[in-house]
């Protein structure tokens, strides 16, 4: 009685689920894989479109004989004495029957994946758009001698947890946000930094893996222009679910503009210009940043009220920025993080999760800003275990924003903000190296402490308070940083 009326229960709910089911679904999400942009991601529709159609016509066929089969020989009232229906196992005609039909519905699927398979593992090299996809047919900028008769080629690299994407042909590279010119070849080398990654970026192309050791390729095309959404799809660590990336497909004339501004660089911190002399009559973008630099080092004061100056004073000192990170022409060429040569030009921050882009495709300077003060002060919030806010294992050098919060911390500097010994006694400190830092107030707490009981003695500051007693940059400092780097367009 009770497995009835539940069988009744869930029969008068199946048609709300189904609803809920449907309207849960949509072909034209930003991610849809079923609403291609591109070549490559229009044959894997197709094919998962005949393969959907094969199946479900399956389905329907033997779930039909099974409901008829039920419905038809189900037991009724005065069959008990009745014999058993005649069998039809061991008949010749439909075990062979049911056997070709097999076969014929494996063909039907094998040959469009097999055709699949071996138009995305090779250069589109005999279809009418890869002549016109050669780098020599359609672009007029400046890129590598020899390269005039080859597609425009990408190098994507996988890190935990960003991309990079580098031009060798252009000399540009950038992170988390790359462009590609609409309607043409463009092929994509993949290569892992530490574990294994996967690009995907469904709408124009399916999902390959980018392997430690292994050099991997793919060829994308976008035949539409739009700003279109991707991930890594292999579970890489902690903040895999936050590593994301976009792709801009541009017109051509519209590539050939974006790569001019890349290929010039950065402009010096608020338009800040070198003199020009008989030794460089017409001064470059790294000429100002040198005369900027050689400026601040001199005349620090003539900055005072300059947030943009401000900033990269600390992005190129306290803040120590530069070991991890890249800005051309400037004295900044890290290696460990994201490029950061046009990063105000870019709709997201912190490998798409940060979104700062307006409904019609520009950028929303506001909220940029906001995202700005968010990421650099909060990072360890925003993406967890990312190695801007905490050391790379990999790398001895102490470049993770949290050394900033223990640089320079003593006894004294701590008991100057409210911390009493009994915060030293919790986290496991003997009385006798106690005894030894009151002795020594001045002395660095790393000369006594281990690094967890550090962190565990000074848990309970603000941030507020580690930016007066140590390397910590206040709220200011980050305001000036984040103004900074959103001149950097």
């Amino acid at each position: 009685m009770l497995l009835s009326r539940i069988q009744q229960t869930l029969f008068r709910l199946f048609p709300l689920l189904l609803s809920l089911f449907v309207t849960g679904c949509s072909f034209t999400g930003r991610q849809s894989t079923l609403d291609p942009k591109g070549p490559v991601a229009q044959m894997q529709t197709d094919l998962f479109w005949i393969t959907v159609w094969v199946c479900s016509g399956i389905f329907i066929v033997v779930g039909g004989i099974l409901v008829w089969v039920v419905i038809r020989f189900r037991e009724k009232p005065g069959d008990a004495d009745k014999p058993y229906p005649k069998h039809g196992h061991g008949n010749p005609l439909i075990e062979i029957g049911l056997i070709a039909a097999s076969v014929l519905l494996l063909v039907i699927i094998a040959v469009p994946t097999l055709k699949a398979i071996w138009a995305t593992h090779e250069l589109p090299v005999d279809e009418p758009y890869y002549e016109p996809s050669k780098l020599g047919t359609w672009f007029k900028g400046d890129m590598a001698e020899g390269e005039e008769d080859n597609v425009l080629v990408i190098d994507a690299y996988g890190w935990q947890w960003w991309w990079s994407f580098e031009y060798p042909q252009l000399g540009i590279t950038t992170a988390n946000e790359f462009v590609i010119p609409k309607d043409k070849v463009v092929k994509v080398n993949l290569r892992s930094m530490d574990v294994i990654h996967s690009f995907w970026l469904p709408k124009i192309a399916g999902k390959v893996d980018l392997m430690p050791g292994r050099k991997n390729w793919m060829w994308i095309m976008g035949e539409e222009a739009g700003h279109f959404y991707g991930q890594c799809a292999e579970f890489c660590g902690e903040a895999h679910a936050y590593m994301l990336f976009r792709c801009d497909v541009m017109e051509e004339d519209d590539f050939e503009k974006w790569v001019a501004d890349y290929q010039a660089g950065a402009v010096a911190p608020s338009g800040f210009h070198a003199q020009a002399d008989k030794d460089k009559p017409d001064p470059t973008a790294r000429d100002d940043w040198m005369a900027w630099s050689n400026e601040t080092r001199t005349n620090p004061e003539v900055f005072a009220n300059d947030p943009v100056s401000q900033g990269a004073m600390l992005f190129m000192g306290k803040g120590q920025c530069i070991v991890c990170h890249t800005i051309d022409n400037s004295i900044a060429q890290g290696k460990l993080g994201p490029n950061l040569t046009k990063v105000a030009n870019r709709k997201s921050l912190a490998a798409g999760i940060l979104d700062h882009q307006n409904p019609d495709g520009s950028i929303n300077r506001e909220k940029q800003y906001e995202n700005f003060v968010q990421w650099i002060s909060h990072s360890q919030h925003v993406k967890p275990g990312n190695i801007m806010y905490y050391d790379n294992p990999a790398e001895d050098n102490n470049a993770g924003l949290i050394n900033l919060k223990y640089a320079g911390l003593t006894y004294a500097k701590l008991k100057s903000v409210g911390v009493e010994n009994s915060a030293y006694i919790a986290s496991g400190v003997d009385d006798a190296t106690l005894k030894e830092l009151e002795a020594n107030p001045e002395s660095g707490l790393t000369n006594f402490l281990s690094e967890r009981q550090i962190r565990e003695v000074s848990s309970g500051l603000t941030d507020d308070q580690f930016s007066q007693i140590s390397n910590w940059l206040s709220p200011e400092e980050f305001a000036y940083v984040a103004a900074f780097l959103q001149s950097l367009k």
